[in-house]
């Protein structure tokens, strides 16, 4: 039998709990504030604006353009700016319109009011930088390590010097073979010359009396005169450096065969097309300190020659006019010389295969016994070949300048001669001087 008293409170407590959720199920829809409602309930404390004498506090961000709508006059009044106050504004007008990344092949985006543009890099242009432009080999190479070839309006084709590959992007060089043994401006230019330099010894007086350039393990350079002046027969000696010592990196090697360029005369001039190529008996063993230097097309050795002056000339010749030989290669920076300077500063005839370096009036030339050694300028880690040492009025006479053999205009010739190219020359020279009325 149920107690009375307790049935009472368990009436009464049922009661209360259907009482109390439907009190709760018609007051939910109230609980939840209109914006408005909860704006005027919850507002947020302003820690900037106090709304007294704002005009005479210093210029904030927060209290002028975030709590409250600002004007582009107040804003140029925290930043004090104006470049930094239009960053801002563009950005809190209309917001950051560069934030999609819209511009194409890493092309930079610079946000404006109601605007905004790309930034493009080389070889693309475009409103979104989404247009290649064709490569061209008069503006900056055609981005080529090396040589660059017009394509027309293909753009532009790029190649390497001999000893060189063509990388995958179709523009870098890298060496063939141990990267250990190629030359590089990390190198010093002094232990550069001791790479690619080599020097002409005759035979039975060991007497050096002139210098030149290796191409290649069978391939030398040197200028003509050289050969006319080597009366008795000669090696060719590289890997040296101190002529009075035997430092062990020494090679002899004898020559097998000479081509002076056949539009050499010496009867005529002795300097004028002053080149010759001399291939070794034996080849030479590269090394560290044993290796090529790099010879280039036309256009691209005329090129830098100037764009990279100053050259370096280097060489065991006289330390002055009519002086002793040095005994350790010597090296010497001579600045590329204006055409019609050269022309002007010389007593003899300067032809169109010639080119000066060197000072006005600064004691720095190459001299008696450097003739046929190479004149280098560097293009991209790389050196070439860009003169020989042909002749000069003295040495480092004042007003008078070195005179070298211009290389850019026999470089279809080499390479026949080398035989890397076996098609017959329109000409032995890459212009045809026939046509040539300079004197």
């Amino acid at each position: 039998k149920v107690d009375q008293k307790t049935y009472l409170l368990s009436a009464s407590s049922l009661i209360t709990t259907v009482l109390l959720q439907r009190s709760l199920s018609v007051a939910c829809p109230t609980v939840f504030l209109t914006t408005q409602s909860a704006h005027d309930v919850l507002q947020r404390h302003k820690r900037h604006n106090t709304g007294l004498l704002e005009e005479v506090l210093e210029g904030n961000l927060e209290r002028e353009c975030i709590e409250e709508k600002c004007d582009l006059e107040e804003a140029r009044e925290t930043f004090e700016n104006d470049e930094k106050t239009m960053e801002f504004w563009s950005l809190y007008i209309d917001g950051n319109q560069c934030a999609s990344s819209p511009c194409a092949n890493q092309g930079t985006c610079k946000d404006f009011i109601g605007y905004y543009t790309c930034l493009c890099g080389t070889g693309f242009t475009g409103r979104h930088c989404e247009i290649v432009v064709a490569r061209r080999c008069d503006v900056n190479n055609g981005q080529c390590m090396h040589f660059c070839e017009s394509m027309g309006t293909f753009g532009a084709k790029c190649s390497c010097a001999l000893g060189y590959t063509l990388q995958e992007n179709g523009m870098d060089c890298e060496p063939e073979g141990n990267t250990l043994y190629m030359l590089s401006i990390t190198s010093t230019i002094f232990y550069l010359y001791i790479i690619c330099y080599f020097h002409i010894l005759n035979r039975s007086s060991g007497r050096l009396f002139c210098g030149g350039s290796i191409l290649s393990r069978r391939w030398v350079i040197t200028a003509a005169h050289c050969l006319v002046e080597a009366q008795d027969s000669f090696i060719i000696r590289v890997g040296e450096l101190d002529l009075s010592i035997k430092e062990g990196t020494e090679q002899n090697h004898e020559v097998l065969e000479r081509y002076i360029h056949p539009r050499y005369n010496a009867s005529e001039s002795l300097y004028n097309h002053d080149i010759a190529l001399l291939y070794l008996k034996t080849r030479i063993s590269f090394s560290s300190n044993v290796r090529p230097i790099c010879v280039g097309p036309r256009t691209f050795t005329e090129a830098l020659v100037q764009r990279a002056s100053p050259a370096t000339v280097s060489g065991w010749g006289r330390l002055r006019f009519m002086g002793s030989m040095s005994r350790v290669l010597q090296m010497v920076d001579v600045p590329f010389t204006d055409r019609t300077k050269c022309k002007e500063s010389s007593s003899a005839r300067i032809t169109p295969v010639m080119f000066c370096a060197g000072y006005f009036d600064e004691a720095k030339d190459a001299c008696q016994g450097d003739s046929g050694g190479p004149h280098a300028n560097v293009h991209r880690d790389t050196w070439f070949l860009t003169g020989i040492v042909s002749w000069g009025e003295e040495c480092a006479k004042k007003g008078k300048y070195g005179v070298y053999t211009r290389v850019s205009y026999y470089y279809n010739w080499i390479k026949y001669v080398m035989g890397i190219t076996k098609h017959m020359l329109e000409s032995d020279v890459d212009d045809h001087f026939d046509n040539v009325t300079e004197t």
